[in-house]
């Protein structure tokens, strides 16, 4: 994977709450896409190309303390040379927070930014009715490891039909949507749920980007190095 630069771009009033939360933000949605990317591994090893399929295989997706784990975990699995660094911090109006990652990654995520960002009223309601769809239908506590069949068939209508909608409002590219399917095996609530927690740490950064304080950039053409 090609390593380089991409900025975040701050304007406005920022104190070091604002700044502790996009970290926390950006870090999380940054792994989350990684592990979705297609990277690849030189190893004939199954468990070491396939590393992160057990962060997705373990949490059951109840919500609380099982996500934020699920995501501490996908952060730990990237090597070091691929995870963001910082490379120069300025702020002024506007400043900037110059990072150094995968480039790949770096772009997919600030076009999901930007697509939250234009529609943003839209994807929260789209996001509240299928949460309270969920709710009524008592799947939100339901554990993603039972088997799809015995869902009710209306109830997995809801879920598929739910899934779909999320990933067309966030504009989700095709290679992310394969590689989830792949990792979660075909399990569309497993799915569904890890879109609506990846759904819930893009929208603080899209609402940042909206009121004009942080922009999400697509990367700098310039290359640090490559990663094969």
């Amino acid at each position: 994977m090609e390593i380089g630069f991409a900025n975040l771009k701050l304007d406005k009033e920022w104190d070091m709450d604002d700044l502790a939360v996009l970290s926390k933000l950006y870090v999380q949605c940054y792994s989350f896409v990684y592990s979705l990317s297609g990277f690849e591994v030189q190893s004939k090893d199954e468990r070491i190309i396939d590393w992160f399929q057990g962060a997705y295989a373990k949490y059951p997706w109840r919500g609380g303390f099982s996500t934020v784990n699920f995501y501490h975990e996908l952060y730990a699995k990237i090597p070091l040379e691929q995870k963001p660094s910082i490379k120069e911090i300025q702020y002024a109006s506007p400043g900037h927070i110059k990072l150094k990652e995968v480039l790949v990654v770096a772009g997919l995520l600030a076009g999901i930014v930007a697509t939250v960002t234009n529609a943003i009223d839209d994807i929260h309601e789209t996001y509240n009715t299928i949460q309270k769809g969920l709710s009524e239908r008592r799947l939100t506590k339901l554990e993603v490891e039972l088997k799809e069949l015995e869902l009710e068939e209306a109830r997995l209508e809801y879920v598929k039909r739910s899934k779909k909608l999320l990933i067309e409002k966030m504009n989700i590219p095709e290679s992310m949507q394969s590689e989830l399917s792949r990792r979660s095996g075909g399990n569309n609530l497993m799915e569904l749920k890890i879109l609506m927690s990846f759904y819930r740490r893009i929208e603080p950064l899209a609402i940042m980007q909206d009121q004009g304080k942080l922009t999400v950039e697509e990367p700098i053409e310039e290359k640090s190095n490559k990663r094969n």
